[in-house]
């Protein structure tokens, strides 16, 4: 299952949305109303349903474990090979185990971030459909015969400034909690070296940008349909102009938050390729465009009425029949290609 929801996760963290945000009024779990893009569990169901194989979830699972298995060898191997602090000064014993942890950390990031890309790869590959990710092998040629060498360590600066910060401050915090014995103060099991205080989760949180940033350079320019979507516009130039845009138009968190539903940013509308038009926010267009001519139609019933007594002429009835038919045809070309779903909804609300 973890599998399963980091496939989503990187859908979503490269803005991929292909359901449309619904509305929703405000209540006692959305603390303020708006469109909210559907859950986790109905995003699942829409990928299962579009490729016709569960299978589809569990994309990139084969060097997602490889990573993991390489990641936790590397920083054991490396652990058990550092010297370990003999100095009973306490400063020099937590700097001394910060840089054996940061180092290890470090060594295991760059041993294991080449299947990183080639997972995060092989998942965005579902996006366009593009054959050439589809398996691990063709995914390690494709990327070898394209870039190079290089190609695998595609974003290793976000990865490696993210992991190795968040590793220090995590065993800053692990090693005072240890000094002042503050497990047994608040009366809570004394495991040795560890603490069941959420200290994993603080490593998580300070984290998250860096990893929404490594996520996104991972699978910029690489010749896949991923990087046609508005969402990761402007983040090609590198990390860090990725990760200056991503913090300007607010979704530095984009995808941390996947069990409940998320807000949709006013105009933003994270379609699919194939539905991206001219303008890549359709809706608002299709609303504009369908009360013009809600108002056409209107002053075309009036005009009819008028006519009865003769007070006008046909020519300015075709006129504005002419308008009005010209606007339902830019709406229905504007509508090309979005669901129906979409469609009543924007209509209902162009009524109210």
């Amino acid at each position: 299952w973890c599998a399963t929801f980091d496939t989503v996760a990187v859908l979503i963290q490269v803005g991929y949305e292909p359901l449309p945000p619904m509305y929703k009024k405000p209540n006692f779990f959305l603390f303020s109303g708006g469109y909210y893009y559907p859950n986790i569990f109905k995003y699942m169901c829409h990928l299962t349903e579009k490729n016709n194989s569960k299978l589809v979830l569990y994309r990139g699972l084969a060097p997602r474990l490889g990573g993991v298995f390489i990641t936790n060898t590397v920083r054991s191997e490396v652990l058990a090979a550092l010297p370990v602090c003999v100095s009973q000064c306490p400063p020099k014993q937590v700097a001394f185990e910060i840089g054996r942890q940061c180092t290890a950390t470090a060594l295991a990031v760059v041993a294991s971030h080449p299947l990183l890309v080639v997972t995060n790869r092989m998942i965005v590959s579902l996006i366009g459909g593009e054959d050439k990710y589809s398996t691990v092998l063709s995914a390690i040629s494709t990327i070898f015969s394209e870039e190079g060498v290089m190609g695998f360590y595609a974003g290793i600066f976000p990865h490696l400034l993210g992991e190795v910060c968040s590793k220090a401050v995590e065993v800053l915090i692990q090693e005072i909690i240890e000094m002042v014995e503050l497990n047994k103060k608040l009366g809570l099991p004394d495991n040795g070296k560890s603490t069941v205080l959420p200290v994993s989760a603080i490593h998580g949180f300070l984290s998250y940008p860096l990893q929404l940033t490594t996520t996104i350079m991972t699978v910029n320019n690489c010749g896949l349909a991923v990087s046609d979507l508005p969402a990761i516009q402007g983040t090609q130039a590198g990390w860090t102009a990725c990760i200056k845009a991503l913090w300007s138009s607010g979704n530095i968190k984009r995808g941390s938050n996947l069990m409940f539903s998320r807000k949709a940013a006013p105009q933003s509308w994270h379609t699919p390729p194939a539905v991206v038009a001219s303008d890549s926010c359709a809706m608002p267009v299709i609303a504009k465009r369908g009360i013009e001519a809600l108002e056409n139609i209107e002053a075309l019933e009036a005009l009819d009425d008028i006519c009865v007594d003769g007070s006008c002429s046909i020519t300015q009835v075709a006129d504005v029949a002419d308008v009005a038919l010209a606007t339902l045809e830019d709406v229905a070309e504007v509508a090309q290609g979005v669901t129906e779903a979409v469609i009543e909804e924007v209509a209902e609300v162009a009524v109210e």
